[in-house]
């Protein structure tokens, strides 16, 4: 049989032997206060109601024996604490005697001393006395949560001590599972804890700190709609932030007759406050059932040695009960992973485990080839941070080829930046928000003299789509002239312009295109030539030039770097017909020629139109059009533009985030310099092949493009191809790259070449 435990000694000992009359007279003599005073509920202390002549109402809390003087230090410290941090937390304050003192000792009828404090009294009735209304459980979360944030920077040595009630340790309480009245429950009970023999070990390295330990509906008051105080810091102790949720959330459980809807509830309002971790949400249902099994076994231990104290003692078992009845035949997966769907990590945590079926099951619901992979082998992707890819299999990869994340995978200040304001507030643009102003007024003052208006959209394809429903409605005609092989997006309108994706044959009559700029021979000249070529086919057909829309890095045709006379040569033939011109930045954009914030500027261009998209949010879907006033206002004289989600208030702070890090980081300049090694190491390795390319946007036109990407995979580092036949390899890294990338980058270029 299982020896019994050594218990902590205010366990052990009696409650105090402290009458009302001493009570009284103790409130007189050190803190000169003449009170009626009456009993009030405990287990291990006495605790005693005043009400002063003045109206103040004060409870008299006099400590077990046993407990600790440093822990009673302890308590009034975090009090103290608290009301410093947080003085909005409706916590008591702790009075201090006429001489001073914040804690004054008290002798026993039966000769013991205790340590005394009087505290003022929080207004409201406890929780586990009342009925309990619809709006508590989110309360109750928040307010745990909230006492949990005040406490973060409290500690003292007292702290680490052990209690039995900590969910943590509940194997230690085995012996009197023996004890349990009910037979019938005896042997289950030794199954469950011995479930959690590895609880204890399991929670060591998440967050932790010294809290409260009990905040539960006995020490939790509410009125008027409203939770008005907590009380009783008497438990006081360090450990895992988990473990003190699981406390209050299994008191709550107790009284719940709806368990899963409360649960839900109480973690909504807790996460308002305090986001969890996964590996913290996997531990909840553990440490609820442990705290259940805790106070039954409890219960069975000093209900028989209290008798007169037994309604008290047993006050938890019933609920308790129901909780394990309810929870324990469920496996801790099971429950793990009911709590992560409640919590919002579950996708999180799932996606990180390798899926054998998900290609198969990817072809069956997303349609096949509808929605092509990277690579033949496709790469099952589960975490990215900074410059690096990782994946299902443990490996990671050095990202060269994704623009979107521009300023790095998960960049911290964006992860911050979003989840804190969708934590506040996301809605749709109809109302008045600081985010969408500002980001509107730091893009527009990033354009040149005349670009005084910005529209918010979800992607590029959006933005080009608005840029093309404006030039008709503004030049009044319906013919668009873009680079043969360019891309601007998916939309109907949009994918008539994306000429690399479509056959020659299929492109409609409205559409017709310009040779791309292949060598430094391609000037202003030829440029004017090709656009009047490109509009005499469209009036062939019925058709005239509205807009002239290029990718200024012709990224599809193979990564060009133009002339400025050429680009220039574009734009003002285009305007000299009645057309407009569209610069899109969307892959080009965002300091990724490393010469300005924008490339067009790299050329001296003043575009009616300038489109952002992919980078902007990195990896938040936001995108945006740029355009001069007298545009946006001839088109809204026949129209109108809305997106339910352009410019919403998360997607906004996503984007001033990004221009934050850029311009913090100098990642303009970065590109510029770290793109030139890159580009110096590419042609010292390939002396004959194409090196083309500005800043951190470079294509190495190659033999077997698509092979040597593979082969590059196979070395750690991801790419991809681009231009005729897909013959040019595609360099698209992260802005924060540094020589440290680059010199890996070669190393594995190096090796993918023998």
């Amino acid at each position: 049989m299982d020896t019994i435990p050594e218990r902590t000694p205010s366990m052990l000992e009696d409650p105090p032997q402290v009458d009302l009359t001493a009570a009284t007279r103790l409130l007189q003599v050190e803190y000169g206060i003449d009170a009626e005073v009456s009993d009030l509920r405990s287990e291990r202390d006495r605790n005693f109601l005043a009400a002063a002549p003045d109206g103040r109402r004060l409870v008299i809390k006099v400590s077990n024996s046993g407990d600790d003087p440093e822990q009673i230090a302890m308590e009034s410290a975090a009090m103290h604490h608290v009301e410093v941090v947080d003085p909005d937390l409706p916590i008591p304050r702790v009075l201090t005697s006429l001489d001073g003192r914040s804690v004054v000792t008290v002798e026993a009828a039966d000769g013991r001393s205790h340590l005394v404090r009087v505290m003022t009294v929080m207004p409201g009735e406890v929780a586990d006395l009342a009925t309990l209304p619809a709006w508590f459980a989110a309360d109750f979360g928040s307010v745990s949560a909230w006492l949990t944030r005040a406490l973060q920077g409290f500690g003292h040595p007292a702290a680490y001590r052990r209690l039995d009630w900590d969910p943590r340790i509940v194997t230690t309480l085995r012996p009197y599972a023996d004890r349990l009245p009910d037979e019938r429950r005896r042997a289950p009970m030794h199954w469950l804890l011995d479930r959690f023999e590895g609880l204890d070990a399991a929670t060591r390295e998440l967050p932790g700190y010294v809290l409260h330990g009990d905040v539960t509906l006995s020490n939790v008051l509410l009125q008027d709609g409203r939770i008005t105080g907590v009380i009783d810091f008497g438990d006081m102790h360090h450990t895992a932030r988990v473990a003190d949720l699981a406390i209050s959330l299994t008191s709550l459980l107790r009284e719940s007759d709806d368990l899963w809807g409360d649960a839900a509830r109480f973690l909504d309002g807790y996460q308002r406050v305090l986001p969890l971790e996964p590996s913290e949400v996997a531990l909840i249902g553990e440490l609820v059932l442990a705290r259940s099994a805790a106070s039954v076994l409890i219960s069975a231990w000093r209900a028989p040695l209290y008798p007169d104290n037994e309604e008290y003692l047993t006050s938890l078992v019933a609920g308790s009960w129901r909780i394990l009845d309810l929870l324990a035949d469920s496996s801790s997966a099971d429950l793990a992973d009911r709590f992560h769907r409640l919590s919002g990590t579950s996708r999180v945590v799932s996606a990180q485990a390798a899926d054998p079926t998900l290609l198969v099951r990817r072809q069956a619901a997303l349609g096949g080839e509808l929605s092509p992979l990277f690579y033949r082998s496709p790469l099952q992707v589960v975490r990215g941070e900074g410059p690096w890819i990782h994946t299902a299999d443990g490996r990671r990869y050095l990202d060269a080829y994704n623009n979107v994340p521009v300023v790095g995978h998960a960049h911290p200040a964006v992860v911050q930046a979003i989840s804190r304001q969708a934590a506040v507030l996301n809605l749709n643009s109809r109302y008045l928000h600081p985010n969408v102003v500002e980001l509107a007024e730091r893009l527009t003052a990033s354009m040149p003299d005349g670009l005084d208006t910005c529209v918010f959209a979800n992607s590029g394809s959006e933005a080009n789509d608005l840029a093309w429903r404006m030039a008709r409605v503004v030049t009044g005609r319906g013919g668009a002239v873009v680079a043969d092989l360019s891309y601007h997006g998916v939309s109907e309108a949009t994918a008539a312009f994306s000429t690399n994706t479509y056959p020659v044959e299929a492109r409609p009559a409205h559409v017709a295109v310009f040779e791309a700029p292949r060598d430094a021979g391609d000037d202003g000249i030829a440029a004017v030539e090709r656009v009047r070529a490109a509009r005499a086919e469209l009036q062939r057909a019925g058709h005239d030039l509205s807009l002239l829309a290029v990718d200024t890095v012709f990224s599809s045709a193979g990564i060009l770097t133009p002339t400025d006379s050429f680009m220039r040569g574009l734009q003002d033939e285009a305007r000299a017909v009645g057309g407009l011109f569209l610069a899109d930045e969307v892959q080009a954009g965002f300091g990724r020629g490393g010469r300005n914030l924008w490339r067009f500027q790299d050329f001296g261009l003043t575009p009616d139109f300038v489109t952002l998209g992919k980078p902007m949010g990195n990896g938040h879907p936001v995108a945006a059009l740029i355009t001069r006033r007298e545009i946006a206002e001839a088109f809204v004289e026949v129209d109108e533009y809305f997106s339910t989600f352009g410019g919403n208030p998360v997607s906004c702070v996503a984007a001033l985030t990004v221009l934050d890090v850029i311009e913090q980081s100098d990642l303009v300049a970065r590109s510029g310099e770290v793109g030139a090694l890159l580009r110096a190491g590419l042609e010292s390795l390939v002396p004959d092949l194409p090196v083309r390319g500005q800043g951190l946007m470079v294509g190495v036109e190659m033999p077997g493009a698509a092979d040597f990407a593979e082969r590059l995979r196979e070395y750690g580092v991801l790419v991809g191809t681009t231009g005729p036949g897909g013959g040019v390899l595609k360099i698209r890294p992260p802005l924060i790259w540094t020589a440290a990338e680059v010199e890996q980058f070669l190393i594995a270029f190096q090796q993918a070449l023998r």
